[in-house]
């Protein structure tokens, strides 16, 4: 048994949550697909959290998954235990309700870094194949963990178990990271709505300036088409907003659209909607910035 680190998607310093650049955020939806296998309905994405999660449909662990990667099966998330699988029910005052999805990648996230899964400073994960000495690298491992996945008997796959890394249930402090995430959900939501306003002027202004190499492409008609779609997948929460960006999408994707003119007429009106969104919650991102200030966090561990 030992411990490694492995990288996916993040970069070193990068916090699982309050994603900053929204390109790069839409961008690692395919990779996931990639890295992971598994497609759009099997992966979780959340405004909150900086990274797709896979999905565990009901509660159920995901062996037998189609598609799945064997060596994905060295990030921790791939193994999550029935604690963090199953989604809570919530009280409200309408009733019961369960979990949501961005509460839930909320609460694995906050899970992942209080218990060391996940590294910030060197962006890596543990690797939990090499904690039962499998390399996730190795073709014949990767046969045994393909044949594990479809259902064969393996002893040692059959062994992996990360439960005991996590506070135990019967410990009062267990329920931490559900009560952060249900307490945080929508702070975290409307705080990463303001960095995405903010990014989305940022990269307005490089377009209306020439530069659309940050959009993947040198053709100003793709790039403001590009632009707009990624903010419309960052505010799909807000219906107005959704329907503006729509319409500006439709405007976008014009047959033989001219370039230059698309500059001139979409970009300002999407600055506009992005400044607005800014200043609509960054006062909520300034007091969910102030609450993970290194003195609060001191404060909290004493």
């Amino acid at each position: 048994m030992h411990t490694r680190r492995v990288r996916y998607l993040l970069q070193p310093g990068e916090s699982l949550t309050l994603p900053e650049r929204i390109v790069p955020q839409v961008l690692r939806v395919g990779l996931a697909r990639d890295i992971l296998g598994l497609d759009d309905d099997h992966l979780i994405t959340s405004p909150a959290v900086s990274f797709p999660l896979p999905r565990y449909t009901d509660g159920a662990p995901l062996r037998g998954t189609p598609g799945v990667r064997p060596d994905a099966l060295r990030f921790p998330f791939m193994w999550l235990p029935d604690t963090l699988r199953e989604r809570y029910d919530i009280t409200t005052d309408e009733g019961m309700i369960p979990e949501s999805d961005d509460a839930w990648a909320l609460r694995i996230a906050f899970e992942m870094w209080g218990n060391g899964l996940y590294d910030l400073d060197s962006g890596g994960w543990l690797d939990i194949l090499a904690l039962y000495d499998l390399d996730a690298d190795d073709p014949a491992t990767q046969d045994r963990i393909s044949a594990w996945w479809d259902g064969a008997d393996d002893a040692d796959l059959d062994a992996i178990d990360i439960a005991p890394i996590f506070v135990p249930d019967d410990n009062e402090d267990s329920d931490w990271a559900s009560i952060a995430a249900l307490a945080l959900v929508e702070s975290f939501d409307h705080a990463s709505m303001a960095l995405s306003a903010l990014d989305t002027v940022a990269l307005c202004e490089l377009i209306s300036e020439g530069d659309f190499a940050a959009l993947g492409t040198s053709d100003p008609a793709r790039a403001v088409s590009s632009l707009v779609r990624v903010a419309r997948s960052r505010f799909t929460a807000l219906p107005e907003i959704s329907a503006l960006l729509n319409h500006l999408q439709t405007q976008a994707d014009r047959p033989a659209a001219d370039g230059a003119t698309l500059v001139g007429e979409i970009v300002p009106q999407l600055n506009e909607i992005a400044q607005g969104l800014y200043l609509t919650y960054q006062p909520v991102l300034a007091e969910v910035a102030k609450s993970f200030s290194d003195e609060n966090l001191a404060a909290a561990g004493n």
